[in-house]
């Protein structure tokens, strides 16, 4: 990230504040955010870690590159966690998302945060949560009960990186054997899955009104195939939805290119470069244009 998009001695972190709480366990996330009082509510960017669905925290998201650059470039910037798969399967990592974004609208004042103007971002599986939760604002199978009820989920732009987008492509899931991560997340990928694998699946709830969509995937990627992402794209771009697409030629998983050890450097500062560019055009460039 370029110096002159700020520094983080100018920005103030509030960390650890619950969100909800399922089973007498607290949900957390963190808020970074400009030191300086705004002149008008700021646009609101939401984080979530990848791990397979398996593992991270929202502390994850204080990487210099990911919350802290955000805030710098003018966000409120916000990072959640969710309940793993050792805690809960599907659905609860989208009810645990969804409920984020629900205290972010309803407690935006608190941080000069705009409700009206939400982004989500995310890596991995947490792209494809972000994915998911832009594509099912207030669809009441994936909203669950927890946190702030009552109020929207949706948000107004999306960035999911290397993201699974359709759990039911055989040549995802069996390649060669069904992935174990998705066995956790959904218990299985069988006939008897059937309406949870299409539930879970962002492919399946694409819509012409449709948030604006950056779709971004390394064509190396040795953990999500390319084609997922190819999938998501070709899929909002058929029902005329508004998507562009960063398709990074020799990148893998982590969207860096080389031959170094994994993780490769470059590709995180990368996402964090793409999206805040994304997030700008579409959360403060466009209002203030229209201003």
């Amino acid at each position: 990230m370029d110096e002159g998009a700020g520094s983080t001695t100018d920005l103030v972190l509030d960390a650890g504040i619950i969100y909800a709480e399922v089973d007498g366990h607290p949900l957390r996330l963190n808020v970074v955010r400009p030191q300086d009082e705004a002149d008008t509510p700021r646009p609101i960017v939401i984080w979530i870690h990848g791990g397979g669905w398996r593992e991270g925290r929202h502390t994850d998201g204080l990487e210099w590159w990911c919350c802290p650059a955000m805030a710098a470039a003018g966000f409120v910037a916000i990072s959640v966690e969710y309940r793993l798969t050792a805690e809960a399967p599907f659905p609860a990592q989208i009810h645990d998302v969804k409920a984020a974004i629900r205290w972010a609208r309803a407690n935006a004042a608190q941080f000069d945060g705009d409700p009206d103007r939400i982004g989500l971002w995310g890596h991995s599986a947490g792209g494809h949560l972000a994915a998911l939760a832009g594509l099912t604002g207030d669809l009441p199978e994936l909203e669950g009960g927890l946190g702030s009820l009552g109020i929207s989920s949706r948000v107004q732009a999306v960035v999911p990186a290397s993201p699974p987008t359709d759990f039911s492509h055989r040549a995802f899931v069996y390649d060669p054997a069904p992935s174990p991560y998705i066995v956790d997340l959904l218990g299985g990928v069988g006939r008897e899955y059937e309406e949870l694998v299409r539930l879970a699946s962002p492919v399946s709830h694409v819509a012409s009104d449709a948030p604006p969509f950056l779709v971004i995937h390394g064509d190396a990627d040795e953990v999500v195939t390319v084609e997922q992402g190819d999938r998501l794209v070709n899929a909002l771009n058929s029902v005329g939805a508004s998507v562009a697409y960063e398709r990074l030629a020799g990148a893998d998983h982590g969207l860096a290119v080389g031959e170094r050890p994994y993780p490769r450097a470059g590709g995180m500062e990368l996402l964090g470069e793409l999206a805040r560019d994304f997030f700008v055009t579409q959360l403060l460039t466009s209002v203030e244009v229209a201003s």
